[in-house]
């Protein structure tokens, strides 16, 4: 009996990581075929323009029409998001039968993830589909043994503030970061653990 246990051992943990893998991850109800581009020269050019549009519906209420401009300036031209690619980061984009809707962008630091970027369209649509690009990134820390992924969220984003408590992420520290030209964000920083098999 001991000789067929141990002759499933390699079956058995991979169950076991299946089991966990699928216990942190929150199912997406859509309609829509989606799929995940990794971000490369022919498709680069739709980053800003995603982020253009999410960032000017998404910010609007929150931080300056003249902030969110220099922001999106700073941190979305291509020659940043290549400088990110080069330095081994990831930007991911998705799309919803073949209509790019949104983009992460997480990049790897020792035992962590960090989660730059996670927007998505604001179409009643694709509502729902903010889940799908962040069980992506937790996909990604589960199979490459992350410990957790951390994140900054504006702290009067309430509505991304409940969508990471939903998810099991939980503020750890208050921030306020210099981002220059007289810009600050001030930022809650979220937290979730991974739990591995082990």
């Amino acid at each position: 009996m001991k000789e067929v246990i141990a002759d499933n051992e390699p079956f058995i943990k991979e169950i076991k990581e299946q089991v966990t893998k699928i216990q942190q991850l929150i199912p997406v109800k859509t309609n829509c075929y989606l799929h995940f581009h990794d971000v490369n020269a022919t498709n680069i050019h739709l980053v800003p323009q995603l982020a253009t549009e999410i960032w000017n519906h998404c910010y609007k209420d929150i931080i300056s029409q003249e902030q969110i401009d220099y922001m999106l300036n700073m941190m979305y031209n291509q020659e940043k998001i290549n400088e990110n690619l080069n330095n081994g980061e990831h930007w991911k984009i998705l799309k919803a039968d073949n209509v790019p809707v949104g983009y992460i962008h997480f990049k790897e630091e020792d035992e962590k993830l960090f989660l730059s970027k996670i927007y998505l369209l604001q179409d009643e649509k694709y509502k729902g589909l903010g889940q799908a690009l962040l069980n992506e990134v937790i996909k990604f820390a589960l199979d490459n043994k992350f410990k957790s992924i951390y994140l900054t969220v504006n702290k009067n984003n309430s509505k991304a503030i409940r969508f990471y408590e939903k998810n099991n992420f939980t503020n750890v520290k208050s921030e306020t970061f210099d981002i220059g030209n007289g810009y600050v964000m001030d930022d809650f920083i979220f937290e979730k653990k991974i739990v591995q098999v082990v």
